[in-house]
Formats: C-alpha cells, sequence, structure tokens
C-alpha cells in the first residue's frame, strides 16, 4: 500500500483529475464539484490530499492510475516518416504510430502532429524539420517533455511550453531549419470537458 505522506508526481496528478472527468461525464459529479476538485488537485503535495478528493467515486483498483513506460520498439515498426506538404494543411492524431525519427520538410503548409493517444514505442522521438512560411505543432503526450536547443531559425518563432522539469518521460527533440515560420510545442489544453 502507498505511504499516503508519500509526495504525488505530475502525472499522478494528471491521473487524478482525468478520474474527475470521468466522474463528471458519469453524472457523479457536478461542475462546481470538478472544478474545486480540479483546483485542490493540483494544489496537492502527498498521496493522502489526492486521496481524500477520490474517497467517494467508485475505483476499481483502488490505486491512482500512473501511465506505463513506453514500450520497446518493435522490430517491425517503421523507423521514420516523411511528411512534405506544400501549401496544404497536415494533421496526424488518434492511435497513429509515431517513429522515433520524424522528418518534416513543409513549404507554405500548416502541420498539426498530435501524439495524446499516440502509439510511441520509443523513449525519445527526433524531429528534423525543414519548415519555410510554415508552422508546425506538436500536442505531447501526458509526461512527454520538448527539447528545441538545436535550431537554425530565421524570421520564426519557437514556442515551448513543455521544458522538461525533471522525471523520464519521453523526451522529443526538435532540430533542423525554419523560415518565416513557427513552432511550438505543448501539452493537452483543459477547459471544462473539453480536450485539446
Amino acid at each position: 500500500m502507498t505511504d499516503p505522506n508519500l509526495r504525488i508526481s505530475n502525472a499522478e496528478r494528471e491521473a487524478v483529475i482525468a478520474r474527475l472527468h470521468a466522474a463528471t461525464e458519469e453524472g457523479r459529479l457536478d461542475l462546481d464539484e470538478f472544478a474545486e476538485r480540479s483546483g485542490k488537485a493540483y494544489e496537492a503535495r502527498t498521496y493522502a490530499e489526492v486521496q481524500r478528493l477520490l474517497a467517494d467515486l467508485p475505483e476499481p483498483t483502488g490505486a491512482l492510475a500512473v501511465p506505463p513506460p513506453a514500450a520497446p520498439a518493435h522490430p517491425n515498426a517503421p523507423a521514420e516518416m516523411r511528411l512534405a506538404p506544400k501549401a496544404s494543411s497536415m494533421e496526424r492524431k488518434g492511435d497513429w504510430i509515431v517513429p522515433p525519427r520524424l522528418v518534416i520538410d513543409a513549404k507554405a503548409s500548416s502541420v498539426k502532429l498530435d501524439c495524446r493517444h499516440a502509439v510511441i514505442r520509443s523513449g525519445t522521438v527526433d524531429i528534423d524539420v525543414n519548415l519555410i512560411a510554415s508552422s508546425l505543432e506538436v500536442v505531447l503526450p501526458q509526461g512527454a517533455y520538448a527539447a528545441d536547443d538545436n535550431t537554425d531559425v530565421m524570421a520564426s518563432s519557437i514556442s515551448n511550453h513543455a521544458p522538461y522539469k525533471g522525471g523520464t518521460g519521453i523526451r522529443f527533440t526538435f532540430s533542423g531549419k525554419a523560415k518565416a515560420s513557427s513552432v511550438t510545442f505543448r501539452h493537452e489544453r483543459r477547459f471544462l470537458w473539453w480536450r485539446w
């Protein structure tokens, strides 16, 4: 049994929020209760504090659901994916397979890689880009972080809203060139029951 005085991780806080969200969708909590408990979950420091928030909700295992570590790479999984849109909009979302290396050669295009529910079998995902007048948005899965210190930019912007803050999550690296382009790394955005 987990010591209630131990400190919880960010991943465990997110698991609590997910459980509260599910309880709200099931009709077990109203929106005010969800907002109040979510606020307390973000402020919580120990297991005891978050367990109180879930005490009156059914939980099959009786424990916090923490995402498992990434599975080892499958021998038949693709090692690389190339995306080369020209004056287009391209999006990958859902349970798509993210290879260890992504190569994006975009011109006057918009590319969104939503990795929240993707299958990632490696501990690191390298994104190599050549962007010209394009935008790239990468939505990272829970616990993952991004490193963007190997880029050559000109008249461009790079916004990393998911920097390394400790832990052992999946590492996304970004390298290459961007001209008159924008690059954004972020985690899931939330408002009440909406997720994007």
